[in-house]
């Protein structure tokens, strides 16, 4: 419950390619709250993930760059999974 709430604390800030603090800190916490204490915690990191790979926000794109902006986003979140993944292995 305490993962969940300090991962939704770092979700509402606003989501733009210049924060990655914000992904990197909400996946570890969420991936924290699934494997250690309770594993449907995980299912609450599905609006997050949404969120990052499909809504605009704070960025401004322009329609000939919404590739590269969606292959950026989609990099930085499966990167921060990777590291929430070896940082778990590891232990």
């Amino acid at each position: 419950m305490y993962t969940s709430t300090l991962a939704f604390a770092f979700a509402f800030a606003p989501n733009s390619l210049q924060n990655n603090h914000r992904t990197l800190a909400t996946t570890l916490i969420f991936a924290t709250g699934g494997i250690v204490g309770w594993p449907f915690a995980l299912a609450l990191a599905l609006p997050f993930v949404f969120e990052e790979l499909f809504i605009y926000v704070a960025d401004l794109v322009a329609p000939e760059a919404k590739i590269s902006w969606m292959v950026r986003r989609w990099t930085r979140l499966f990167m921060a999974g990777l590291a929430a993944l070896l940082t778990f292995v590891s232990l």
